[in-house]
């Protein structure tokens, strides 16, 4: 750890609401379970201690930081991360409904960036509120479906966000859904602010559509190889195809890299069958992305973020 961060922990160690951990593993908090440590991690309980976290963040000197949510979508360097991994928790992590909030049958569902997609669905189905369903098989937080606009074949979390609520240096701001660029798998929230929480605006759940999330989770559970470690989906998919569709048409359904696996189940999984690491990941990665680009001409774009020393230091998104 350099001077910088050394500094850097006594700081943080010192706000109310922080815990700040050192050269914290990372791998038990992903869900692909891969990758080295963090040389500190700060977990966040409240929308406060985030805002001065980030503004500890930023001054005097810059440090690389990331956010970690569920553990999904995110491929932790063999490495480790060389810099402060943010983790939200507490206050940032829980689910309030108001009825009613935006008119007659139209409800406001606030929730905690750090908030899993899990027990955001269970709130909508406990209240019988409609439309939060679209996410339904999402495997990540709430600040990361919303910062890559994640979604299933039902619909994205545009289409039910009202606005959102980041954190930066300044303090916190509201922000509509509108004025973040939300499109497929992206959005245009800055680099330097941090989700804190997101509010969605839904109806009731009429009889049609009440029992419409246990489907989507039961299409989930035969589609998907969900009791093996992986990141979710690998690669977004291209316009008007599926690049699961692609992978297997190259026959990679099945290749191995070590001990991780294109899942025989859906192509865009990569399975971990127990010691997989980064530098298969990315074999694997690169080696579908050939394979798919020498048959068909379409370049996959990876939807997985990257935590860490792979070559070239980057600070991505919110997974």
């Amino acid at each position: 750890m350099n001077d910088r961060l050394d500094t850097l922990f006594v700081t943080l160690a010192a706000i109310p609401g922080l815990t700040v951990l050192r050269d914290e593993p990372l791998a038990p908090r992903t869900t692909w379970k891969i990758g080295g440590p963090a040389a500190l991690l700060v977990e966040v309980a409240s929308s406060d201690a985030l805002v001065a976290l980030v503004a500890a963040l930023a001054a005097p000197a810059p440090v690389r930081w990331a956010v970690l949510g569920n553990g999904s979508n995110v491929l932790v360097s063999d490495r480790g991360f060389d810099g402060v991994v943010l983790v939200l928790t507490g206050a940032l992590a829980e689910v309030s409904v108001q009825r009613d909030a935006f008119g007659p049958g139209r409800h406001a569902v606030q929730a905690g960036a750090g908030t899993s997609i899990t027990r955001l669905l269970r709130t909508a189905k406990d209240q019988s509120l409609g439309g939060l369903w679209v996410l339904g098989g999402v495997p990540g937080t709430v600040g990361g479906a919303v910062k890559m606009n994640a979604g299933t074949r039902w619909g994205e979390a545009k289409d039910v966000l009202h606005a959102v609520q980041l954190a930066t240096a300044h303090g916190l701001e509201t922000v509509p859904v509108d004025a973040l660029g939300l499109a497929y798998r992206h959005s245009d929230i800055a680099r330097d602010a941090v989700i804190a929480s997101a509010t969605f605006a839904v109806g009731d759940a009429d009889p049609d559509t009440r029992d419409e999330l246990d489907r989507v989770l039961a299409h989930r559970k035969a589609t998907q190889p969900l009791q093996l470690p992986s990141c979710g989906s690998v690669f977004a998919n291209p316009p008007g195809d599926s690049a699961g569709r692609l992978i297997e048409a190259v026959g990679l359904k099945g290749h191995r890299q070590g001990d991780l696996e294109v899942s025989p189940m859906h192509a865009n999984w990569i399975v971990n069958h127990g010691q997989g690491t980064a530098a298969d990941a990315l074999a694997l990665i690169d080696l579908i992305r050939e394979r798919v680009r020498a048959a068909f001409g379409v370049e996959l774009r990876p939807e997985v973020q990257r935590f860490g020393d792979f070559g070239t230091l980057t600070r991505e998104g919110t997974p």
